[in-house]
């Protein structure tokens, strides 16, 4: 007997653990994101400056992301239930601990370091298990998980500012780190598959028909069993030769599983980092991290620098039409046209353009009715384009694989939260205007199209890549 892997349910409790990953994505991208609304209240506490309170959320969104290849080490040593408990545990001690900051190098060490490394220890489980259940509805699944660090962000800053306003800064943490614990009741959601026993299939092949002609050759003649023994044993051999080289013979399901083992086997674990589509993907990627970042930091200035108000509402609005378009494209994607890797990749490249377009005509807004059309529009394409960036990796390096490289692809992203707000914020230092700002992150939407667009067309050129 062996044991073999068990094939993606599509469903079952998999929607569960779809649960557990929207609620380690709402708890600590929605608390990274609403940093912001303790910026005034720390630098007036500390009496720093406003650098090195925004570099700490930096160090934590840092960590968060740049975990991920260690983190997707341990998850296969010890499974995603494991990890995500420890890392939501080290997540809830760490912003529990720093309601006994009184400086900012205290908050590096709480907020920065011990929270930023729960994250990055939690996040990744939340990714990739939807890899584990799904096959068939991995975009619809992996779309659930990320919307909900769009819910976060739409919750959160209510529930901080309200938090402040009635209490202090440190008793805030000490709440939102009792709140931050409930990841690890999210990893208890997270049962593994167990692997199904099988016996060896030769035998269990030849079963039913041997045993059948040998209960022909017995009843006619007592002289057939030797006849009877030769004929079962060449009968294996030619299921064996037809296992081992995908025959014709096999059924159609048969085949492609017994091909895709035995390419498994042989390729390196880290084949697609010799990918240039992979590569290709990852740049565009980190180009639309960066434009991503930005809208939510410098939209709120914007409303500003238009002597407008009500910027909370304006933000909130914009994530929540980023939750329904992420819901609502995962789905579309799942469907039977939109699920080939080519519609996809150039709804991504269309996708890049329109909203490189948009980023670039908001220096003629200047009214907030007008100013809240296009932050609305730029949700929505936001949505679009992280609906597709699990479905178009796995259409990229397959299934199996999809954990370990999503992991390198949140390490790009990692580089890019550390240094893009120091860019735009340096660039509304240098300009005065966040025009300056948002015409660069035009421009990375534009390069990431064209990156796109070169990926596409490697994916066409390049011969058929057996993916895992």
């Amino acid at each position: 007997m062996h044991l073999n892997t068990v094939d993606p349910p599509d469903g079952g409790w998999g929607w569960f653990c779809v649960l557990g990953g929207f609620i380690i994505n709402m708890l600590t991208f929605g608390q990274l994101k609403c940093y912001g609304l303790l910026l005034v209240e720390l630098v007036e506490e500390y009496d720093t400056s406003a650098a090195l309170i925004e570099w700490v959320n930096g160090v934590a969104y840092f960590l968060t992301f740049g975990l991920s290849p260690i983190t997707s080490i341990f998850v296969r040593k010890y499974g995603h239930r494991r990890v995500v408990i420890v890392g939501g545990a080290i997540s809830g001690i760490g912003m529990s601990l720093s309601y006994f900051s009184t400086n900012v190098a205290m908050l590096f060490i709480t907020y920065g370091i011990i929270f930023g490394t729960g994250g990055g220890l939690a996040s990744i489980p939340g990714f990739s298990i939807t890899t584990v259940y799904f096959k068939n509805h991995i975009s619809l699944a992996s779309g659930c998980v990320i919307c909900g660090a769009g819910v976060g962000a739409l919750v959160f800053p209510y529930l901080m500012q309200y938090l402040l306003d009635e209490y202090t800064t440190s008793v805030t943490f000490l709440i939102t780190g009792g709140i931050t614990f409930n990841i690890i009741v999210a990893g208890a959601l997270m049962r593994p598959l167990t692997p199904q026993v099988k016996r060896n299939p030769a035998p269990t092949q030849c079963n039913d028909d041997a045993l059948s002609e040998r209960t022909k050759l017995n009843s006619s003649s007592n002289s057939q069993p030797k006849y009877d023994a030769i004929a079962v044993r060449r009968k294996k051999q030619h299921e064996h030769v037809s296992d081992k080289n995908c025959d014709v013979e096999s059924t159609t399901d048969e085949k492609e599983r017994l091909c895709e083992n035995s390419i498994t086997r042989n390729q390196s674990k880290y084949f697609y980092l010799r990918d240039p589509v992979y590569i290709l993907y990852v740049l565009a990627v980190m180009f639309f991290a960066f434009s991503y970042i930005t809208v939510f930091l410098m939209l709120p200035a914007k409303v500003l620098e238009d002597n407008e108000s009500g910027e909370a509402v304006m933000v909130s609005l914009t994530s929540l039409v980023e939750i329904c378009c992420r819901i609502a494209w995962a789905a579309v994607w799942d469907c039977r046209f939109f699920c080939r890797q080519d519609v996809r990749q150039t709804a991504m490249f269309i996708s890049f353009v329109g909203a490189g377009v948009l980023m670039s005509l908001s220096v003629l807004v200047h009214t907030y009715t007008i100013l809240l059309v296009w932050s609305l529009l730029m949700g929505s394409l936001m949505g679009v384009l992280w609906s597709l960036v699990v479905p178009v990796l796995v259409d990229i390096v397959g299934a199996a694989a999809m954990g370990d490289a999503f992991a390198f692809v949140m390490l790009g992203e990692a580089v890019i939260f550390l240094v893009g707000p120091l860019i735009t914020g340096s660039l509304l230092d240098y300009s005065g205007t966040v025009a300056a700002s948002f015409l660069f992150t035009g421009g990375c939407l534009f390069a990431a199209a064209i990156v796109t667009a070169a990926m596409k067309y490697k994916t066409i050129l390049l011969p058929t890549r057996d993916i895992g």
